[in-house]
């Protein structure tokens, strides 16, 4: 099972899920998601659904942008807040060469806040 790294508010955890994506850092972001979460999008026109795995790998398995230099940025453009669930809407740019727009929904667990799904599209 997924340990979480003690995120004590959902921008927080998407606020690690950007560095985590810098640095390449797989384990924290395994970390970040829950272990029921779903992932789902469209990745250079092709539609993908299903866990985060694939996303894990494709993060081990390519140079992060901190190895690289690469100049990418995340800003979370809106979050809303209810109870114990959250929605946060992130901007990428610049990660592996694409710009991506990834719908987080997250809840709080245990008192940690995971992300339950992601919904992404490369622009």
């Amino acid at each position: 099972m997924n340990k979480s790294v003690g995120k004590s508010t959902a921008l927080e955890t998407v606020n690690q899920y950007i560095e985590a994506t810098r640095d390449g850092a797989v384990e924290t972001m395994r970390s970040l998601f829950s272990p029921a979460a779903l992932m789902s999008g469209f990745y250079e026109g092709e539609f993908y659904i299903g866990s985060p795995d694939l996303f894990f790998d494709e993060l081990r398995d390519n140079p992060s942008p901190s190895a690289t230099g690469a100049d990418y940025s995340g800003e979370i453009i809106s979050s809303e807040m209810f109870g114990n669930i959250a929605n946060v809407t992130l901007k990428e740019k610049g990660y592996l060469g694409l710009d991506f727009t990834n719908l987080f929904q997250l809840a709080c667990i245990d008192g940690d806040w995971l992300i339950v799904s992601k919904t992404y599209v490369d622009e």
